[in-house]
């Protein structure tokens, strides 16, 4: 199933297999994704993450309301937990 990027105001569609994060997934496809530590610690990575529920691995940066009621995620932490399709969005 194709997802949505939008970075920069470009949309770009690519795969984002279950076992990914979403910032791996889109750079594999030469999306050019924002990101810097890569370990959900600075949050250059942060995007509105939509179409389906996910988890984080890390989150040192976002809270809880960034999370539950913006969708925020960490696009470097970020592993889809439904099949979407998934809308990730730089803001």
């Amino acid at each position: 199933m194709k997802h949505i990027a939008v970075v920069d105001g470009v949309e770009y569609e690519f795969e984002w297999p279950a076992d990914m994060t979403l910032l791996d997934a889109m750079l594999a496809v030469d999306i050019p994704a924002h990101y810097s530590c890569m370990e959900g610690h600075c949050g250059t990575s942060q995007l509105t993450l939509s179409g389906g529920p996910s988890h984080m691995l890390a989150n040192e940066v976002l809270g809880k309301f960034e999370v539950a009621q913006e969708s925020q995620v960490l696009a470097c932490q970020a592993i889809r937990d439904g099949e979407g399709p998934y809308r990730a969005v730089y803001e």
